[in-house]
């Protein structure tokens, strides 16, 4: 073989070293386009699939909060209230009217009733309210009474169970009776009036109720399955699932209502964490998982669908598209091989030097050459090559600006709801106390609040604007802890007008107020203050609250979820100005906290 190769004409060799050359390089690139491709696709699938869980689970809790809400409503009917003050419970006919009455009652508060199976309030002594549905022999030795009592007017979701072994029911099997299978939600009652203004509750010797609601399983269907019923999602299975794997429902025939489901990623699972999407293998096929946690129930909302499925008719388009060009690319190769190979003898070293300027950034090389030169078109492409190199350095490095760009404003987006969420449970506590006055004016600052950070895009603002939404916030802040705090806020005048990162002090404000002051019984004091470096800008907060430990700072500046504000802050300012720039903060336990935000002029 080497011999017949040695024989050849050095035209031919050159053409066929080009072509085997070509061949590799494009086949490399090929292949890796293919895998990076491949990647994209599975990365943009994945975070759709992780939105369309987290929209399911919204659903779900949407539903389930109105019922947890109407179970509270039902704690203040008067009717139910009146019915069992006046109830005796040894008169067999006046419970059976109490009955009747009490499952009137459950219909109004119960928001779409006929989709849960049965409601009922269940005492020691009887079962109130409809009387076709289930009924509970021994409801106070069941594990749903003891763990009711236990939580003491809280809200307890059990997952699906066996309704036989639940109530010891021995003479049937849950094939045998429609409510084999289900899932229910408990509430001990504190039935109270409140209709002459004044609160009364039941006696002591009064047995307050236990409210019990039952679903079958198959009620989570319309929920999850017909949420997902597009085409690219017929595959999917769903899940719902407890913290311990118990099935509360599924599609999946491997594992039933009632049964338990076990897997390495739930067994490592964290407490925290709420939502998360990764590919998993099963039997040799990879899967798309993501959950999203119940903020309800505390149960996991699962989906999984095989990668194949979702993406497989677009990665065997993309394949052959592939295969396509490389063809193409191949033959246009062959042709500039052996025209190259035809003219390189005679004219190759007269482009050396320009190549190894060109290989040292010059990339602005021209090559002196008459039109009528039959190495012309090399030269041109030569250039040409130097050229689009040239562009190239320059559009990555646009990109490159644009990435940062991009990034900043996501780290900057984290801010809003985070506030917003935190501000309104301000208000909420403020008006359950009472102070509309303070409600209505917190209400007003919070507009003008929102209406600055909505209506002021870009990346920085005047300092001076933003200490006028951070006076709305500490105002906020004080009716709300009942002047428990006081406030010094000194910033030099000719600060006003420097551009900082919008909301960049309110973080540590925040930080402050709801931990630093936490467990203090004397009044807290925070101070704000600037001081200028030279060419540099130091901010301080200071508090004289609780203080913490170097593992807190290190977690607070981790980001933990509850100071999620805090490490955007310090990732947005070095983002914008550098790593020599950004958040310090020196503290003990006991004596306070001082954080030291650092940004140049």
């Amino acid at each position: 073989m080497m011999k017949r190769i040695r024989k050849m004409k050095i035209r031919t060799r050159m053409l066929l070293a080009m072509l085997l050359m070509t061949g590799l390089i494009l086949g490399t690139i090929t292949i890796f386009t293919y895998k990076n491709t491949e990647n994209t696709i599975e990365s943009q699938a994945l975070y759709s699939f992780e939105e369309n869980v987290q929209k399911t689970c919204a659903i779900l809790d949407s539903k389930l909060e109105v019922l947890k809400e109407a179970t509270e409503k039902l704690n203040l009917e008067t009717r139910l209230y009146d019915i069992f003050l006046n109830l005796d419970s040894s008169d067999s006919l006046e419970l059976l009217r109490a009955s009747q009455d009490i499952a009137a009652i459950l219909r109004d508060y119960i928001p779409w009733y006929s989709d849960i199976y049965s409601a009922h309030l269940l005492t020691s002594y009887y079962r109130f309210g409809s009387d076709t549905e289930n009924y509970y022999p021994s409801f106070m030795d069941s594990e749903i009474a003891k763990k009711t009592y236990e939580a003491g007017g809280r809200c307890v979701w059990f997952p699906t169970y066996s309704y036989t072994q639940m109530y010891g029911i021995t003479n049937l099997r849950d094939e045998q009776i429609p409510y084999g299978k289900l899932f229910s939600v408990a509430r001990l009652m504190n039935l109270s009036d409140v209709s002459s203004g004044k609160v009364k509750r039941l006696s002591d010797y009064t047995e307050n109720p236990v409210l019990v609601i039952n679903f079958k399983p198959d009620y989570m269907e319309e929920v999850l399955v017909s949420y997902g019923t597009n085409d690219s999602l017929k595959d999917t299975q769903y899940y719902v699932l407890d913290a311990k794997g118990a099935v509360v429902y599924s599609t999946d025939e491997n594992y039933p209502a009632s049964g338990s489901y076990q897997a390495d990623w739930l067994d490592g699972l964290e407490e925290e964490s709420d939502f998360d999407g990764f590919f998993i293998r099963e039997n040799g096929e990879k899967y798309l998982l993501s959950y999203s946690r119940s903020k309800i129930t505390d149960w996991l909302v699962v989906m999984k669908i095989p990668v194949s499925s979702l993406i497989g008719s677009l990665q065997s388009r993309y394949i052959r598209y592939l295969a396509v060009a490389f063809a193409v690319m191949m033959l246009v190769s062959a042709f500039i091989a052996w025209f190259a190979s035809s003219v390189v003898n005679k004219q190759f070293y007269r482009v050396i030097g320009t190549i190894d300027r060109i290989g040292q950034g010059e990339f602005s090389q021209k090559i002196e050459y008459e039109d009528s030169d039959e190495f012309a078109f090399f030269y041109q492409k030569l250039e040409k090559m130097s050229n689009d190199i040239g562009n190239l350095i320059h559009e990555n490095y646009e990109v490159k600006l644009i990435q940062k760009d991009t990034e900043v404003k996501a780290l900057n987006a984290q801010l809003n709801p985070h506030f917003i969420y935190n501000t309104l449970n301000i208000i909420n506590w403020t008006c359950l106390e009472g102070n509309l006055e303070a409600t209505s004016q917190m209400l007003v600052n919070l507009s003008r609040m929102l209406h600055y950070t909505s209506h002021h895009e870009g990346l920085y603002e005047l300092l001076g604007n933003d200490i006028a939404w951070l006076k709305r916030y500490l105002y906020i802040m004080q009716i709300r802890f009942a002047d428990k705090f006081d406030v010094i806020l000194d910033i030099p005048q000719e600060l006003m007008e420097l551009k900082v990162p919008k909301l960049f002090l309110q973080p540590f404000v925040e930080n402050v107020i709801v931990h630093g002051f936490k467990e203090m019984q004397e009044k807290g004091l925070l101070e704000i203050h600037a001081e200028q470096e030279e060419n540099t800008v130091v901010f301080y907060v200071e508090d004289n609250g609780c203080g913490m430990t170097a593992e807190k700072i290190q977690d607070i500046m981790n980001g933990n979820p509850d100071s999620i504000g805090i490490a955007n802050v310090n990732q947005r300012i070095r983002i914008l100005y550098g790593q020599e720039y950004g958040v310090e903060y020196h503290s003990q336990i006991g004596e306070g906290t001082c954080v030291m935000i650092r940004i140049p002029k």
